[in-house]
């Protein structure tokens, strides 16, 4: 263990310290503690030391913390901090979401989150804030202390070498080993004002079971549940919908991890469906009411129905879900017919009915194959692509025809799969289609664009949009122009059309998360909308003609989209298929939507 020593605490002096810490530790071949802990009494200034390192200000003149700190600027460059994890009411569970959704992976668990970092090749630094007021849950059970914590997250955290952590607390002997750690002190300033408490004595009790929630502060929507496991009515108040709604998210997920509470049939499986969605920061309380609506159609249909008047309140409600379905890829067999198939993993097909996901008959679909897309190209006609490369046609009735052109691009792109030593790059990598047009994407970044209408040998157009392979691309005909969506492994979500034959000049979307399905489709209430699928379990939804963007949480890993003109979206991914119904026109009313840029 190291001790920043020789300044008396100051936060200046400290500020230095970290900043010079972080060049050091990121040395791979140097010497450097990875983990850093910076300690001290309440009030004095640890989170907002952190705070202005997060912010890329560590080190700068700071008046109040008596020093200037300009030449640390100056000679050590300012770090990249990666993700924030706010531990204060948190467990490892929880916690983890929050530092999965910073880093781009979404909100995973612990077991998650450390093995995705494990094979992450990009050095990770990241600040947790509060250890020492970690802990949620009953009190007489391990995750309601600090240690659990440690033991469950921070620990495995600091063994991985590609991870630095920068972790607040009081004392370094919280983590259990002081090897490895650079301690940086604070004390407080001698004119510095006591720190507040966080719950003032005399504070007035949260409501009860059955209080109308929408009226309730924040403080007390926080503090309800371990208010109520004080007085032996944790049990009552899990019971209350209107809670589950409105309720803190950590102290839910640390209760119902104590089996002896008693709570309603399925709750503890419902929750561990929505949760991590109902996670994210600054959830409107209608969609939370939507996400737990989805979780809670098939296990709990009486919550699901008390869920349902707030939830059809908001932007958008899932119809119907079955998440037991194995589904890989899925696509709509066109708006007359009101049904779309679907693929599992084997690559055996079957037709369902859209209004409802009932299964309406098994179609052939020739030997075992692993499903990367399906498009529709006729009502009983599809192209597929494998997860190897090859491209077939799917004929799913005895009468069933493909395009003209359908031949020529099949024959184009499974020579390069067929080739002596196929080149990967050159390998399809995603595939979408109108009754027009095909578009195939490669492991180069490109996008080949096919005319179904026409033997054509090669593509009518070829765009370069990406920098490295397609996961996803959706098309769209609008008259005699193709609209096209790209989704890539740069991160990148790109626009292009037939009539330019070439890519936008900025991506739609740039992010720190993979792509990994599309849907375009020209609605009736919006015009042309494209839903885009990332891999951290995000949803979003872009109204092309201006550019505005609304986020919606994403239940779990999405795989395949399609969208429908009248507002409705199928998706299919690693648990399940379900329905949902948008408002297409409140999506992007008020702050619901983002204007791009």
């Amino acid at each position: 263990m190291a001790t920043v020593t020789g300044a008396d605490g100051t936060a200046a002096h400290a500020a230095r310290s970290l900043l010079a810490w972080a060049a050091a530790s990121g040395d791979p071949a140097g010497t450097a503690p990875r983990t850093a802990v910076v300690t001290g009494p309440s009030g004095a200034g640890k989170s907002r030391l952190l705070a202005r390192f997060v912010a890329g200000t560590a080190g700068e003149a700071d008046p109040a913390a008596g020093g200037t700190g300009a030449s640390a600027s100056r000679t050590a460059a300012r770090p990249t901090v990666h993700a924030v994890g706010l531990a204060e009411g948190q467990i490892a569970r929880t916690l983890s979401w929050q530092l999965g959704r910073h880093l781009g992976y979404g909100p995973v668990g612990p077991d998650e989150l450390l093995r995705r970092l494990a094979a992450d090749p990009r050095p990770v630094l990241m600040v947790v804030t509060d250890l020492h007021r970690s802990g949620r849950g009953p009190s007489d059970l391990p995750a309601a202390r600090p240690a659990a914590l440690v033991e469950g997250l921070i620990a495995p955290l600091r063994s991985l070498p590609n991870v630095r952590l920068i972790v607040e607390c009081d004392t370094p002997r919280l983590l259990g080993t002081e090897d490895g750690l650079l301690v940086v002190p604070l004390e407080p300033a001698a004119d510095g004002p006591p720190a507040p408490e966080t719950h003032p004595a005399g504070a007035t009790a949260p409501p009860a079971p059955g209080h109308d929630w929408r009226s309730a502060t924040p403080d007390e929507r926080e503090r309800a549940l371990d208010h109520a496991l004080a007085t032996g009515s944790a049990h009552e108040l899990l019971r209350d919908p209107g809670y589950l709604v409105y309720g803190s998210v950590p102290a839910v997920t640390a209760v119902l991890g104590d089996q002896r509470v008693p709570v309603p049939p399925g709750l503890r499986e419902i929750w561990a469906t929505a949760a991590p969605a109902l996670s994210a920061p600054d959830l409107p309380d209608t969609q939370r009411a939507a996400v737990l609506h989805a979780a809670a159609l098939a296990a709990h249909p009486r919550l699901a129905e008390f869920l349902r008047p707030l939830a059809e309140s908001g932007p958008w409600v899932t119809r119907w879900s079955h998440a037991s379905r194995p589904t890989a890829v899925l696509a709509l067999t066109g708006p007359a017919t009101g049904a779309f198939v679907a693929a599992d993993a084997l690559g055996r097909l079957t037709r369902y009915a859209l209004a409802d996901g009932q299964a309406l008959t098994s179609l052939p679909s020739g030997t075992a194959w692993q499903p990367a897309a399906l498009a529709p190209v006729t009502s009983d006609g599809l192209l597929a692509l494998d997860r190897s490369g090859v491209l077939r046609p799917l004929l799913l009735g005895p009468d069933a025809l493909l395009p003209i052109g359908s031949g020529s691009l099949l024959l184009h792109h499974n020579a390069a799969v067929l080739a002596p030593e196929p080149d990967p790059a050159d390998l399809p990598t995603a595939l979408a289609a109108t009754t027009r047009h095909a578009a195939v994407g490669d492991g180069l970044g490109r996008v080949h664009l096919w005319p179904l209408d026409s033997p054509a040998p090669e593509p009518r157009t070829t765009l370069r949009p990406h920098r490295a392979a397609v996961t996803a691309v959706a098309c769209l005909d609008l008259g005699d122009t193709l609209l096209v969506a790209s989704g890539g492994l740069d991160g990148t979500v790109t626009l292009g059309d037939s009539a330019t034959a070439r890519p936008l000049t900025e991506p739609v979307e740039r992010r720190d998360a993979l792509p990994t399905a599309l849907a375009l489709a020209d609605t009736d209430a919006a015009g042309p909308v494209l839903a885009v699928a990332w891999s951290d379990q995000r949803l979003h939804l872009w109204h092309l003609l201006s550019g505005r963007r609304a986020a919606l949480p994403a239940p779990y890993g999405l795989r395949s989209l399609a969208l429908t003109g009248d507002g409705r979206l199928l998706s299919a991914g690693t648990r399940g298929t379900r329905l949902t119904r948008l408002d297409l026109a409140a999506l992007w009313a008020g702050t619901a939507g983002r204007r791009a840029g």
